[in-house]
C-alpha cells in the first residue's frame, strides 16, 4: 500500500484532486475536513472544549458549531487559532492514523489523506509520500469566493496563517500546478498518480 498525503492552501484545488484520484483510479479517500466536523458533532469532546474556550457564541441555535463564526475568530487572532488547533488536530489525527491502519489491513492499494495542515503537525512522517497542489493567490481567493461562504477578508487571513505556497512546495515531495484548464490539471493529476503507483513515490519530482 501507498499512503499519498494532499495538501495545499485554501482553494488550491487539492480536494478536486482527490475527488478525481478516488473516481477515476480507485483510491481510498481519507478526507480531513471531513474528520474535523465529525469530531465536532453536538455533544462530543472536542465541541465541548472549544465552547470552554471560545464561549457559546460559536453556536448555531441547534447546537452545532457555527463554522463561519468560528473560522472569523480562529483567523483574526494567532492565539485563537493555536488554541483550535490544539484541541481539535490531535483527534483529527489520531483518526486518520486509525483509517490508515485499517486500510493497510485490508489491503488497499493506494491511500489518499487530503489534509491542508499536513506540514505544520509533523504529520508528513506517518505518509509515504506528500503531494502539494498549488496556483495564484488570487485563483484560490477567487474560487474561493465563487462558493459564496466566507469573504475575502477572512480569505485572506487564512492564507496568511497557512504556510507560503513556496515552503509547501519545497516541503512536498511532488507538486501539481492548478492554475491551467481544468481538464489539462485533471490530466496532470491522473499522470502523476500513475506514477506515484507504478514507482512507489519519491523516484520523480
Amino acid at each position: 500500500m501507498i499512503s499519498i498525503g494532499l495538501t495545499g492552501n485554501v482553494g488550491s484545488g487539492k480536494s478536486t484532486v482527490a475527488r478525481i484520484w478516488k473516481q477515476e483510479r480507485g483510491a481510498l479517500l481519507i478526507d480531513a475536513d471531513q474528520i474535523g466536523r465529525s469530531v465536532l458533532q453536538p455533544g462530543s469532546r472536542c465541541l465541548a472544549r472549544l465552547v470552554q474556550r471560545f464561549g457559546k457564541e460559536i453556536l448555531l441555535p441547534d447546537g452545532s458549531l457555527n463554522r463561519r463564526r468560528m473560522a472569523v475568530m480562529a483567523f483574526s487572532d494567532r492565539e485563537n487559532l493555536e488554541a483550535l488547533n490544539s484541541i481539535v488536530h490531535p483527534e483529527i489525527i489520531r483518526k486518520i492514523n486509525g483509517q490508515l491502519q485499517e486500510a493497510r489491513s485490508q489491503g488497499a492499494g493506494a491511500v489518499v489523506v487530503d489534509a491542508a495542515l499536513i506540514f505544520e503537525f509533523g504529520f508528513e512522517r506517518c505518509l509515504d509520500v506528500v503531494v502539494a497542489v498549488d496556483a495564484p493567490r488570487e485563483i484560490k481567493i477567487e474560487r474561493m469566493l465563487a462558493k459564496g461562504k466566507i469573504n475575502r477578508e477572512t480569505l485572506e487571513k487564512i492564507l496568511d496563517a497557512q504556510l507560503p505556497a513556496d515552503e509547501l512546495k519545497a516541503k512536498a515531495d511532488h507538486v501539481l500546478d492548478n492554475s491551467a484548464d481544468k481538464e489539462s490539471f485533471r490530466e496532470s493529476a491522473l499522470e502523476l498518480f500513475d506514477r506515484l503507483l507504478n514507482k512507489g513515490g519519491k523516484e520523480v519530482r
